[in-house]
């Protein structure tokens, strides 16, 4: 691990799957003078190549990842820069990290929060490889985290619960995220990352904008690039085009060939 505490400034890569994460975390460093993003990467792989290739001082890298989530992305690297983990775990979670002194961002990001993350990194003072091991054991403690049933939707001063059960594929557009029924298409408050790890198992991440019902699947199709076009039991009849980040988890969870 470089030593970043005299260094005037820190070569730095962003690798989060969603470009509205990027975004926000991109304007919190612009405080820091010191801070230079020359990579962004959207998924595993090419937070792979990238840190390899260009060998940053700094990463903030997101846990949850298609391609390879934040842990097997430093399995394989040849190369390891100081880490900070990006997370959208629970509040109880969070306090754990804190607790153990880790380095680690709650998504959004706070002000107040990436300040103490960045006094730790010009400090210095963190062991990455005892950080990546409490964390790992921390995660895969939380991985029982219960299930949802429903989802919550705000209308005005009347809020309704969705069972989770009727929602064909929840869909991310723009800065927001809408659920998908056989009837209607409605807003709901929490993003994409958030929600997958608290759905049921029938739901499966095939996009970065887009998370489906698989028993709600009507049709799937081959389409290029290891990439599928899969038609939904919608009233629409919805057509989502998975992403290739996505290839193998589609394949494990739909026992495609």
């Amino acid at each position: 691990m470089c030593s970043l505490l005299f260094q005037k400034e820190i070569k730095t890569l962003l690798a989060d799957d969603e470009d509205i994460a990027i975004h926000r975390l991109k304007k919190a460093l612009n405080k820091y003078p010191e801070i230079k993003i020359i990579g962004e990467a959207k998924n595993g792989e090419t937070a792979i190549e990238l840190i390899n290739g260009l060998r940053p001082d700094l990463v903030f890298l997101d846990i949850q990842m298609p391609g390879f989530n934040g842990f097997e992305v430093l399995d394989r690297l040849q190369y390891i820069p100081l880490i900070v983990f990006v997370t959208a775990y629970e509040e109880y979670a969070i306090k754990a990290f804190e607790k153990n002194s880790l380095d680690y961002l709650l998504k959004p990001v706070e002000k107040e929060r990436l300040a103490l993350t960045m006094k730790r990194i010009m400090d210095n003072k963190a062991d990455e490889s005892d950080v990546l091991l409490k964390i790992k054991n921390l995660i895969s403690d939380t991985q029982t985290v219960e299930k949802i049933s429903t989802i919550p939707v705000k209308i005005g001063q009347k809020i309704t619960l969705v069972h989770v059960a009727d929602i064909c594929f929840f869909e991310a557009k723009d800065k927001y995220v809408y659920i998908h029924t056989k009837e209607e298409e409605k807003l709901i408050e929490y993003p994409l990352t958030y929600l997958q790890d608290r759905l049921p198992a029938e739901f499966i991440r095939v996009h970065r904008s887009f998370v489906i019902n698989k028993l709600k699947i009507r049709e799937i199709h081959k389409y290029f690039k290891g990439t599928y076009m899969i038609l939904m039991n919608y009233s629409s009849g919805s057509k989502i085009k998975s992403s290739y980040s996505y290839d193998e988890t589609i394949k494990t969870k739909l026992l495609l060939p």
